[in-house]
């Protein structure tokens, strides 16, 4: 099979799980949020700031050693494991040991208790790096979909009892042990593969080296996620954490919906093409591509819909959030472009440049977020967002250089989308607000603006990408597009 063929299977599979998945989130969230309001989840986000950042420094960082590799031995993944296991033990253990500094720093008791319990998930992560790792190698996006799905639906069914049931705040602390607890038992049983203790410390060396990389990577993208949430939740406290957590909640999946089944499928892929000598670039520049037609018009419709969507999906105690969700809509298009050029330079096994990169977009986003911290969470928010923006370019350049071509050609393939995006977004604010005028109910409305704007994009793909549409059924059809032809 090609590396096309593996290519859009993997990403149709990753796809249906991540909009299955999603989808259950979405539901498990909105049940939540409106039993306990923005104040305890405020709580929870202030605690899940730290343990999120630790699961996320073991779950994709020197695992990915084992997809660039051109050859891994048994050696290889057992080194692998036991490095990552270590980690995730030693971060669960630190974060036992800051419970108590982030709950006085907080002013709250409860955070302290709660990031101790969550602590119990990193080394449960830690532990399934690796086989997902296979799987990814595998180019097995089934099992891990339906890994994903069976998480979410376990962990929903927990929280939402113990929410009834009068558990408070510890509901989501149930739902994401649930959720991670069955994660663990599927990665195990769709693989084979068992640790052992056979390695040597070449093989130690060499994961080491590259997961150190990775590793630096990791932590620059979760401390950017991150510290807005610390800083808000230190400077605004539990409310204005609540309403910057309900549009990071919404931002992130729904980027996820996107990005994840691109960045998942695609590392693999572009590994696999450099493997065998073909041109990764190319096969970067069609995703580009096909990103935008989905990228642009879902963020900006969401920015234009952001009110009636969080009043109709978690009631008006959450509209205060509306302007924030606006400018975070503008990340969730940042991520599906900017996920894919991180996955094209790891596979070609260059993070050192991505990662320096990373931490510089750390550095100036904490600049601009304290600089704004007068003017409240909206201007918060919008430092986040904008530090993100002014180093795009940078990244641009870098993926650029490595796959071989000129940076033109990767900025310009956004510049349709965003055109269309953009008259697109003017055309659904004034039907929505017509409507609204006009007294339709507001689930009717919402409906109606929705579905016209997928009408006016389709037509303005129609008309101005249908070059774009042609690819995409070149990689549907049984006659790949060649480049990705392995």
């Amino acid at each position: 099979m090609t590396v096309g063929a593996k290519f859009i299977r993997g990403v149709a599979w990753m796809a249906a799980g991540g909009w299955t998945e999603q989808a259950i989130k979405f539901a498990v969230f909105a049940v939540l949020a409106n039993i306990l309001g923005p104040e305890l989840y405020g709580l929870m986000a202030m605690a899940a700031v730290f343990s999120i950042a630790a699961e996320q420094l073991v779950r994709e960082s020197v695992s990915e050693y084992l997809i660039a590799a051109h050859d891994p031995t048994e050696e290889d993944y057992n080194a692998t494991f036991w490095l990552t296991a270590g980690i995730g033990v030693a971060l669960a253990v630190v974060l036992n040991l800051i419970s108590g500094p982030v709950a006085a720093i907080y002013g709250q008791p409860e955070v302290g208790e709660m990031l101790r319990v969550l602590s119990m998930t990193v080394p449960l992560v830690a532990f399934t790096a690796v086989p997902v790792a296979i799987l990814r190698r595998a180019f097995n996006f089934r099992a891990l979909s339906i890994r994903a799905v069976a998480g979410e639906v376990v962990g929903g069914t927990v929280g939402i009892t113990m929410a009834l049931t009068g558990w408070g705040v510890w509901s989501y602390v149930g739902h994401w042990i649930a959720l991670i607890a069955t994660n663990v038992v599927l990665a195990w049983t769709a693989v084979d593969w068992r640790p052992g203790i056979r390695t040597t410390p070449a093989h130690l060396r060499r994961a080491a080296a590259f997961g150190t990389g990775v590793l630096g990577l990791r932590a620059a993208e979760v401390t950017a996620a991150q510290l807005p949430v610390f800083l808000i939740g230190t400077l605004l406290g539990p409310l204005a954490t609540g309403l910057y957590g309900i549009a990071w909640r919404l931002v992130e999946p729904l980027s996820f919906l996107i990005s994840t089944p691109l960045r998942m499928v695609s590392q693999p892929a572009f590994a696999e093409m450099n493997r065998t000598g073909a041109r990764a670039g190319d096969l970067l520049l069609d995703i580009a591509r096909l990103s935008g037609l989905a990228a642009f018009p879902f963020f900006a419709g969401l920015g234009v819909l952001a009110e009636p969507i969080l009043g109709l999906a978690f009631g008006p105690e959450w509209l205060p959030a509306v302007p924030v969700l606006q400018v975070m809509s503008l990340l969730g298009l940042y991520f599906c472009i900017a996920s894919v050029q991180q996955s094209f330079c790891l596979a070609a096994g260059q993070a050192t440049a991505i990662t320096l990169l990373s931490w510089a977009n750390v550095v100036l986003g904490a600049v601009l977020m304290l600089l704004a911290a007068r003017w409240g969470l909206v201007a918060i928010t919008a430092g986040f967002v904008g530090a993100c923006y002014l180093l795009w370019p940078f990244r641009f350049r870098i993926v650029a250089r490595l796959g071989g071509g000129a940076i033109g050609p990767l900025v310009a393939c956004h510049l349709k989308p965003a055109i269309s995006a953009l008259v697109m977004a003017v055309s659904v604010y004034f039907l929505h607000h017509a409507l609204v005028g006009a007294g339709a109910p507001a689930g009717l409305s919402l409906a109606l603006s929705i579905l016209a704007g997928i009408g006016v994009f389709s037509v303005l793909t129609l008309i101005f990408m249908r070059d774009r549409l042609r690819l995409l059924f070149s990689y549907i059809s049984p006659g790949r597009h060649g480049t990705v032809e392995a």
